[in-house]
């Protein structure tokens, strides 16, 4: 990977009284903040170690610039598409921000032991930013690495890498390619030559389930629904909400009732050019194409999606806003899946994958 130390711009924390409401606005109110006061900058050049702590574990990455190449390159890979609309979004707020407020998000297989490194360097270190949310329980903490000797460590590891995989942050990605390609911009395009990136190795990286709420009751009855359903799947009772435990597995939630289900063989003998089947990609044919004749998954309203960290009980409470709410839970997509399939530059159908860590815009940007 092409990749190099940074000015960075930081947030004088002793300033935000509220940092959920705070850095929840930095996206569209960068400039004013920075105007005011509220950030500082790094005196020169570096990396950065970014550890955030949840109630989940936790997680250690590198954050860098990277050049945007790499991505053209295709030793940056994606495993979702992006939407033109999403993009034309993103380039209005990074014209008018000129700030990269939030790192890519990029999962790698390490090749040597940098992270145990970084884990040493950083217990001598005094923190450059420490931010706590209270009502997610989270911790994050950033650390400025200037040392010479160890940048060379961090650049030299990173450098070796052939491949990294974007967890988080494809529009961000795509947006900075089609800034950087501009003739419009002339000079002004060659600000978009490097992506704000954190790297973390998969070992620090949770896919947790994405799991779906869906309104049926325009379509169909709920009986309809269950006995369209016993087609696909193997269907039986269960007491009480649990997660799937297996791959294939899917548990439902309607009229308040808990069903464990299971492809039939099948639906599951026959894989795709990728070698891989994943249940969102069952469930967007089977149930919402063929039998919900739902179309666009990404953009109709009836259907609404839920990281797997959220909790059950906001889940019940959209099902309570549907007339006839119907909760699916799947099975998280294994890293392996995720990185078998953008090695063959494919990609995952919608809202496949929920990353942990979640990173927060505004701890850390790099102005343009």
């Amino acid at each position: 990977m092409n990749v190099s130390a940074f000015k960075a711009v930081y947030p004088k924390v002793d300033l935000i009284t509220s940092p959920s409401s705070f850095f929840a606005s930095i996206k569209y109110q960068y400039r004013e903040y920075s105007s005011s006061g509220v950030y500082s900058k790094t005196n020169g050049e570096g990396y950065y170690i970014y550890r955030i702590k949840t109630q989940f574990g936790h997680h250690t990455g590198v954050i860098c610039a990277t050049a945007v190449d790499d991505f053209n390159n295709k030793k940056i890979l994606p495993h979702e598409r992006t939407l033109a609309m999403k993009e034309q979004q993103m380039m209005h707020l990074l014209l008018k921000r000129k700030a990269l407020v939030k790192p890519v998000l990029l999962g790698y297989y390490p090749i040597d032991d940098l992270h145990l490194k970084i884990n040493r360097h950083i217990q001598n270190l005094e923190p450059m930013v420490h931010v706590i949310f209270d009502k997610v329980e989270e911790e994050h903490t950033i650390w400025s690495v200037h040392d010479n000797a160890f940048m060379s460590e961090i650049h030299d590891s990173l450098s070796k890498l052939n491949t990294a995989y974007i967890g988080d942050g494809h529009h961000r990605t795509t947006t900075i390619s089609l800034l950087n390609a501009s003739t419009e911009l002339g000079n002004e395009a060659e600000k978009y030559k490097n992506l704000l990136t954190v790297y973390f190795p998969f070992s620090q990286l949770n896919i947790w389930d994405f799991n779906r709420v869906v309104d049926i009751s325009e379509i169909m009855s709920s009986s309809f629904f269950m006995a369209k359903l016993s087609k696909y799947f193997r269907i039986k009772p269960i007491r009480k909400f649990r997660k799937p435990e297996v791959k294939h597995e899917l548990v439902l939630c309607i009229d308040e009732k808990w069903y464990s289900m299971k492809w039939k063989s099948k639906y599951t003998s026959v894989t795709d050019n990728t070698g891989v089947l994943l249940d969102s990609d069952l469930i967007n044919k089977s149930v919402f194409q063929e039998i919900l004749k739902i179309e666009d998954v990404r953009s109709d309203t009836r259907i609404k999606y839920f990281g797997g960290t959220e909790p059950l009980d906001k889940i019940k409470r959209h099902m309570k806003k549907f007339k006839n709410g119907v909760a699916l839970f799947i099975y998280p997509v294994a890293i392996e899946e995720l990185t078998l399939v953008a090695d063959q530059n494919q990609t995952l159908p919608p809202k496949s994958t929920w990353f942990l860590p979640r990173l927060k815009s505004g701890i850390i940007a790099k102005e343009l």
